[in-house]
């Protein structure tokens, strides 16, 4: 299914697995068909999850991820509501950061193919391209990178007479701007430029066409919402934050009002005068607001019922107005787009499956002994970021079901080998990545950001899941990859493409390399292996630093055409380096020997197989993959009309 695409065929065999296999294997191979089924289109896909659900409650992970794709197919986890409410998918494929047009036929987003911004009919299924000069490196791996500062397109939004889109670009000195292009072939034009920012965003286009609403990410490390005029590009700034600002940015219809969502609540505030109020506030997370057509509530995402569900508040003049009322339970991962075409709610649905994996190898050989299976069976398909303990009898991982965008809502699970027990913590952090289990096994080193969005490097309590900060960057931008010396002394890591060494007994930092990003250290801490890119002569070269002299030596040069950066990691005797190279989407891995840079495949393939982590035996890998994907779905007659909220009042 994940390498081939022969979804018929894996369909034969998860279902003849289905009615012979263990429970596990069965309920796992129903989960797999359901996917199968809704690759090809098929109702079926239902059935399979329905049965799933009937028939294997003892099998809690997969019923989980099996009543979570029920929710997105049937989005009250049942059949449309009596009132007519009635929900079709309208996309199978749906870009990231898509924007959608106001009449509900177009999409804007940007094509990371090409770095352009691109337009997609949704009645004929047309592509074109709306830019012609955007380049990409690599492709897209979660954040936009310059190559050589061409100009690149990202976020967008749609004028409300769909004739103009606004679209954040990069020019050539690297520099954030505001354009707006029009659909009649025109030239874009710059609306707004500020060398100061960091990154812009685009969020929505007020209703009567004057103003468009973004958000700046400056180079202080601060935020801030503001307006833009169409007109003149002048720029209104309505709030700052000291600190990484807001999620998602809903204008309200009138233009009178800014809702946003901040550290699991939702907030208000006005765009003329001072106003600002507290909409939602509550010890779950609550997020993605969304103001509805009449201007009068507000939706929102929770979880406060345990599944994520859709909520409804109304607002006057600014001030919420009753509790909140639960719309529709159990949306699985999904986040609003728009409404369009009146009230038709339009949404996304993740259909992303991410996982850990555990192979065993031969140390000498690199053959594969044991095939990859899943480390766990909870929560099939929000797993990511493996970690081994240092004595290698605990497997740390992030576990995220938040739906969309949202990666805020992450749990860090650390699995024992020995007892199969599962423990979950629950620290105050978001955006948890690529851990480090310390030399003692006391806590764990992540990247992620604090509760007031600050990016940073944290140490995690490996028994309480407290959190305190070693390196904070204030900003959007936190570490990629960190190590910790053998000793526990030293912590390397990288931020804006160098790397550091920080001493955590004095706090004094010295740079080790200007020039890289990725980054291994050596099991004995006296080397550091370096992923260096040559973009003008279109190569990537893996070079071994010693960190006593500074000495270099080229290890591997690869085209640029091959990838890879995101799995760097050294055996556990320090002989061998893996790294992963990508023909297409599947990705397979590879070893290189330190001693005289003779690489071998080891006959590991699958898509989107990231950050492999050697057990301490060296017999065992560690790793994760992710299929990643998401679907456009519509959604008619979602709002109760105000006969049905009486009667509902009533009962």
């Amino acid at each position: 299914m994940e390498t081939k695409g022969d979804y018929p065929a894996a369909l034969r065999l998860f279902e003849q697995i289905a009615k012979e296999g263990d429970r596990n294997l069965a309920a796992r191979s129903l989960l797999y068909a359901g996917l199968c089924y809704e690759k090809l289109g098929k109702r079926e896909a239902q059935n399979a999850y329905e049965r799933l659900i009937r028939d294997f409650a003892d099998q809690t992970g997969v019923v989980s991820a099996a009543r979570a794709r029920l929710a997105a197919l049937t989005p009250a986890g049942g059949s449309p509501a009596s009132g007519g409410m009635a929900a079709h998918r309208v996309l199978a494929e749906f870009p990231p950061f898509a924007a959608l047009s106001h009449d509900g036929q177009r999409l804007s987003f940007p094509d990371f193919t090409t770095g352009d911004l691109a337009l997609l009919d949704l009645e004929s299924k047309q592509k074109r391209s709306l830019t012609r000069n955007g380049t990409w490196l690599g492709g897209f791996d979660g954040l936009a990178k310059p190559t050589n500062k061409r100009t690149e397109a990202y976020g967008s939004a749609h004028s409300p007479d769909g004739k103009e889109i606004a679209y954040a670009g990069m020019n050539g000195q690297g520099i954030f701007e505001l354009r707006v292009l029009a659909l009649d072939g025109t030239e874009p034009r710059v609306l707004y430029r500020n060398a100061d920012l960091l990154h812009l965003e685009v969020e929505d286009w007020s209703s009567d066409g004057r103003y468009i609403l973004c958000t700046f990410a400056l180079s202080t490390g601060r935020s801030q919402i503001a307006l833009v005029s169409v007109g003149n590009g002048a720029a209104q700034v309505l709030k700052t934050f000291d600190w990484t600002g807001p999620g998602k940015l809903s204008l309200s219809p009138d233009g009178r009002y800014v809702a946003y969502d901040l550290g699991g609540d939702v907030f208000l505030l006005a765009v003329r005068g001072t106003h600002e109020a507290v909409l939602v506030e509550n010890p779950a997370n609550d997020f993605n607001p969304i103001w509805t057509p009449d201007g009068n509530r507000i939706l929102f995402t929770s979880d406060r019922t345990g599944t994520f569900g859709i909520w409804v508040l109304s607002v006057v003049d600014g001030n919420p107005q009753g509790a909140p009322e639960l719309l529709r339970a159990d949306m699985g991962k999904t986040w609003p787009v728009r409404f369009a075409r009146g009230d038709s709610y339009f949404y996304g649905v993740q259909t992303t499956m991410q996982d850990v994996y555990v192979a065993e190898l031969d140390p000498e050989t690199g053959k594969v002994t044991a095939p990859p299976s899943q480390a766990s069976r909870r929560l099939v398909g929000a797993n990511r970021w493996p970690e081994w303990s240092p004595d290698g009898k605990l497997l740390a991982y992030v576990t995220n079901s938040s739906p969309g965008e949202q990666q805020g809502l992450s749990a860090l699970s650390i699995l024992s080998f020995e007892t199969g027990k599962q423990e979950e913590l629950h620290p105050r952090m978001a955006d948890i990545s690529r851990l480090r289990w310390s030399p003692d096994g006391r806590s764990i080193l992540a990247s992620g950001r604090d509760e007031r969005s600050r990016g940073g490097l944290y140490r995690i309590d490996a028994q309480t899941g407290d959190v305190s900060p070693v390196v904070q960057s204030g900003g959007l931008r936190f570490p990629w990859e960190s190590a910790w010396s053998p000793d526990g002394r030293t912590i390397y890591y990288e931020m804006g493409a160098g790397i550091v060494a920080r001493d955590l007994g004095t706090g004094q930092e010295r740079q080790i390399r200007s020039d890289a990003r990725h980054f291994a250290l050596s099991p004995d801490g006296r080397f550091l292996a370096i992923l260096r890119e040559d973009p003008p002569n279109k190569f990537s070269a893996l070079d071994i630093v010693a960190l006593d002299t500074g000495q270099s030596r080229e290890l591997l040069r690869v085209p640029d055409a091959v990838v890879f950066y995101k799995v760097l990691s050294w055996s556990a005797d320090g002989r061998f380096l893996f790294f992963n190279g990508v023909p297409g989407r599947t990705t397979e891995l590879w070893r290189v020997a330190v001693e005289n840079g003779v690489s071998e495949k080891l006959g590991i393939a699958m898509e989107g197989l990231l950050q492999v982590r050697v057990h301490p035996d060296g017999r065992r890998i560690a790793f994760f993959a992710s299929q990643l994907g998401a679907e456009l779905w519509a959604m008619e007659q979602f709002l109760p009309t105000p006969e049905a909220r009486a009667i509902t009042l009533e009962k």
